[in-house]
């Protein structure tokens, strides 16, 4: 059977209206920040950019649209995975390790592919697992897919390295005084501790910890996974495992070897590894 609701929100016509009413918006939203007083939450796709838009969004009272028809005009959260603009406003950027959103993103892309041996690819997952055989079989294609998403990277303007480059200032700060971070692994670890900091800080004053602490708990990952703990892995999911440093579990030598030659030096701007000694652990 055919999920007809499913298949009329994805249409063609739909998706290009999101994505010109999302351009709008963000066109409205920068320059003219006075009249649309937006609160932008970019990152990296599968960094948490949803979720950190949801809390941000309930801890300020603001309404946070998502996949909307029509250009958003009034005060909202708006979320993307643009890089940091100098013109935002006032932003949230999103971090994490890139080594995590790309075994993310895997899985998430994966979701598309048929299950079973030798299964026939949408045209435009080909780049991504070439010569795919097994999608369960992650250690012969994570390699391949960390290349061609840091070469040609799908639903990111750019690659990981990039975007981290477009908010991190190499000589120390950020490149946007108006963009602050808030780090996926940071959250997990402690979830009122860094919310608070980023919100203080993006407000300019402290907010209100009752309301910090209540959004942490109506967006919870077992909430919002219907009752899985982060840990639990649900490979069907959109939230498929809320973790951090699941990428061990999955990384190859080569893979490793792809990543730091590719993205290493941003991984230590991020401040996720002090040099590449990390390639030689695995």
């Amino acid at each position: 059977m055919i999920d007809t609701g499913r298949a009329i929100s994805n249409s063609p016509t739909k998706v290009r209206l999101r994505a010109l009413s999302h351009k709008i918006t963000w066109q409205l939203g920068t320059r003219f920040p006075n009249t649309f007083p937006m609160v932008f939450v970019v990152g990296y796709p599968k960094s948490g950019t949803t979720w950190i838009s949801s809390l941000v969004a309930d801890v300020l009272q603001l309404p946070f649209p998502k996949h909307s028809l029509l250009p958003i005009g009034c005060p909202a959260v708006v979320h993307g995975h643009e890089t940091v603009w100098p013109s935002y406003p006032r932003a949230v950027y999103t971090v994490r390790d890139g080594r995590d959103s790309l075994v993310s993103f895997y899985f998430h892309m994966a979701r598309q592919i048929p299950d079973g041996p030798n299964p026939t690819l949408p045209r435009w997952l080909r780049p991504y697992f070439p010569a795919l055989k097994d999608k369960h079989d992650v250690a012969s294609n994570i390699a391949k897919f960390v290349e061609a998403q840091l070469d040609r990277p799908h639903a990111s303007p750019v690659t990981w390295p990039e975007h981290v480059r477009s908010f991190y200032d190499p000589k120390g700060g950020t490149r946007n005084p108006n963009a602050v971070a808030l780090r996926f692994e940071d959250l997990l670890a402690d979830g009122p501790g860094a919310l608070q900091t980023a919100m203080d800080e993006l407000c300019g004053e402290p907010v209100d910890p009752d309301r910090v602490s209540m959004a942490l708990d109506k967006f919870s990952f077992a909430r919002q996974s219907k009752g899985r703990e982060a840990g639990a892995e649900d490979r069907s999911s959109f939230l498929r495992k809320g973790q951090a440093g699941d990428w061990k579990n999955y990384f190859t030598t080569e893979a490793a070897r792809i990543f730091a030659e590719k993205a290493g030096d941003a991984l230590i701007l991020a401040g996720y590894e002090s040099d590449l000694g990390w390639v030689d652990t695995l």
